[in-house]
């Protein structure tokens, strides 16, 4: 009997043990479903808290950006009322200018007619006497000034030769003179008007954009041309334009060039920009050597060693002065050899000496020296 009692109380113990259990669960269940609700109804307000906020920001932008707008049209409107302003001054300028103009005219071709006037009445009076005269003197005109001539060359006949030395003197001047600037001339018959590049060249740019290209990530491109080309690229504010500085013009030629190639290319990088450079070095050298020839040839000098032909080309690149170093240097050889012709002297050894006389001046940038030094060691 007591063996089914412990049964019952623990049936019984475990139905208490469930619905309490039960209770447990529906009393944590309905506490977190509190939470979830409370959590979501918060992020609802402050949802709506923030659209509230973005939408008065929103309200607040268009309202600045309306004001920004109505006072950008006023100030248009001001800017064209100022343009009309002085439009119409213009115009009553230009009126009451060609006014004056036309009344000026007018005062001026009665003045002329008054002058032509006068002078037929002068010319009429100058004849009249010099027949009155003619009609006392029984001699002509032309009779009257031989004799007047004739006395007056007796009585002064002295002064008349002191007279005419003094002429030929100050003749003699005037033509030393002119032949002194007829030689300056011709020295600059040649003469063409050159840029003087000191040490800088410009490089135009289709666009602005380009900088912040040619400058490259943390200055890779531009620290890249720099190196190979031995130059330095300056990227300032100037407009449409970068600066390439330094001493050597051939260098400078070289990374005028090589940026000229990567803007029409499009690639600009470290590896696209070594590429450049090798193209453009092999450009100029060909400029150089063209240029040399063609001074050759222009003067006439033959049987000059390549070598030199080369270093000759090199003077494209360089000025002096203002003037290219080359042109004038063709220039002197022609002059020279005009000179050494009127005095005898050996003009094909003169017209080479003139050619070659600064040549010292191609590469003055690269040895220490002066450019007449340099050229006696060439």
């Amino acid at each position: 009997m007591d063996y089914f009692g412990y049964i019952i109380a623990i049936v019984m113990a475990l139905a208490v043990g469930s619905f309490l259990g039960y209770l447990a669960r529906q009393t944590i269940a309905k506490k977190q479903l509190g939470t979830v609700e409370s959590k979501l109804n918060k992020m609802i307000e402050e949802a709506k808290q923030e659209a509230k906020e973005t939408l008065f920001k929103a309200k607040d932008k268009a309202v600045q950006i309306i004001e920004e707008a109505e006072k950008q049209e006023r100030e248009r409107k001001m800017q064209l009322l100022k343009m009309e302003e002085r439009l119409e001054k213009r115009e009553e300028n230009l009126d009451r200018k060609t006014e004056e103009a036309e009344r000026k005219i007018q005062d001026l071709t009665e003045k002329v007619e008054k002058v032509k006037q006068i002078k037929q009445e002068l010319e009429g009076f100058g004849q009249k006497q010099r027949e009155n005269l003619e009609r006392i003197s029984g001699l002509s005109q032309e009779d009257a000034k031989k004799e007047l001539l004739d006395l007056i060359e007796k009585e002064h006949q002295q002064v008349l030769l002191e007279r005419i030395k003094k002429l030929e003197d100050e003749g003699r001047q005037d033509l030393e003179k002119k032949a002194r600037n007829i030689i300056t001339l011709a020295m600059q018959r040649y003469a063409a008007s050159q840029a003087a590049e000191i040490s800088t060249t410009a490089v135009e740019l289709p666009s602005d954009d380009l900088k912040g290209r040619i400058i490259g990530k943390e200055g890779r491109n531009i620290k890249t041309l720099e190196k190979l080309t031995g130059v330095e690229v300056i990227v300032d504010d100037t407009p449409g334009a970068i600066v390439i500085s330094g001493f050597d013009p051939i260098r400078r030629q070289i990374a005028k060039l090589t940026l000229e190639k990567l803007i029409s290319d499009g690639r600009i990088q470290p590896a696209r920009i070594e590429e450049m450079v090798e193209k453009a070095k092999e450009e100029i050298g060909n400029k150089i050597q063209e240029a040399g020839e063609a001074a050759a040839f222009d003067t006439g000098v033959a049987g000059l060693d390549p070598k030199l032909v080369k270093i000759l080309g090199r003077l494209r690149f360089r000025t002096s002065y203002g003037q290219n170093v080359l042109l004038h240097s063709v220039e002197v050889a022609h002059l020279a050899a005009a000179i050494a012709s009127e005095i005898g002297a050996d003009a094909s050894l003169v017209k080479r000496a003139g050619l070659l006389h600064d040549i010292g001046k191609a590469i003055d940038h690269e040895i220490q020296g002066s450019h007449t030094e340099i050229g006696k060691m060439i």
